[in-house]
């Protein structure tokens, strides 16, 4: 008996097309900017994606908005791939890129690229991101060599915010901008297919996008950049904590999301909430048949 081929599933052509590298790079070699944002979890990963943003950055930032640590550093691998997991769960079109956490990429090729792996693997991740020049452009070069597109991460680096005198702009003289240049032309000679440019002079953004090649998605760095980046909390006024300068907020939801919650308590305390339209009923003959045999 021959086989019965399957019926072709029609294509949607109106559903956007997954972003992809070279599309990527096309969106960059046409001008066109590029929206990237944060998401730490299924729903914040839905909205980001019918909102119709083009890049989803699991950031370790996630340590602070989601699990409350005072800084990304305490944030473990494992939790970090939980995230993403959740994150990758919620999306089909943008792309997804993992942050690697501090400390699991710095102490050798190997240990980058098995934690690189294990974003792909375990979480679906596209691509992964680490921070800094200097000895990171190595490990960059490493998982790109391993088969893994890497995103760079130049300007103020939050895992070592700490040796950079702490969260506070970077390149903001000519030897510290040109600190940034050699990270940024480093990490595109690794292999990097973009690079975030963190709280750097917009100036010296816009003379560095000049001379790199790879997409830039800036994060206060000006609107020279190929992109933009912001911390999912920061733009929808979730998280309370320190605001940087360079996040906008969009909207106010933290307050929207306390006051639904009071309205919520005082009508339970008022015993007006559950209402009748929000519970279910049973037969009168079933009822009385259940309280003669409970009794």
């Amino acid at each position: 008996m021959s086989a019965t081929p399957h019926t072709p599933v029609p294509h949607n052509l109106d559903a956007p097309l997954p972003m992809t590298l070279p599309r990527l790079a096309e969106k960059q070699r046409l001008g066109e900017p590029i929206v990237m944002v944060t998401a730490y979890d299924y729903p914040s990963a839905q909205v980001a994606e019918q909102a119709g943003v083009d890049v989803v950055l699991v950031g370790d930032s996630g340590a602070m908005t989601v699990l409350g640590y005072p800084s990304t550093v305490p944030v473990s691998t494992d939790e970090m791939l939980v995230l993403a997991a959740a994150v990758r769960r919620g999306l089909t079109t943008p792309l997804l890129v993992g942050d690697l956490p501090f400390g699991s990429y710095e102490a050798s090729d190997e240990q980058a690229v098995a934690t690189a792996q294990r974003f792909i693997k375990e979480a679906g991740c596209d691509a992964v991101k680490l921070e800094r020049g200097g000895s990171s452009v190595q490990r960059a070069r490493a998982i790109v060599q391993a088969g893994i597109p890497v995103m760079g991460h130049v300007g103020l680096t939050p895992q070592t915010a700490t040796a950079l005198g702490g969260y506070r702009a970077q390149g903001r003289t000519a030897e510290r901008a040109l600190r940034v240049a050699e990270d940024a032309l480093a990490l595109q000679q690794a292999g990097c297919f973009s690079i975030v440019f963190e709280a750097i002079p917009a100036a010296v953004s816009r003379a560095l996008v000049e001379r790199l090649e790879v997409p830039v998605i800036g994060i206060g760095a000006g609107p020279a950049t190929d992109g933009q980046v912001l911390v999912f909390h920061d733009l929808l006024g979730i998280y309370d904590g320190h605001a940087p300068r360079f996040a906008k907020r969009y909207a106010d939801l933290k307050a929207q999301m306390i006051a639904g919650v009071a309205e919520y308590a005082g009508e339970v305390r008022r015993r007006a909430f559950p209402g009748p339209e929000h519970t279910y009923s049973i037969d009168d003959e079933q009822l009385a048949q259940f309280l003669a045999e409970l009794d």
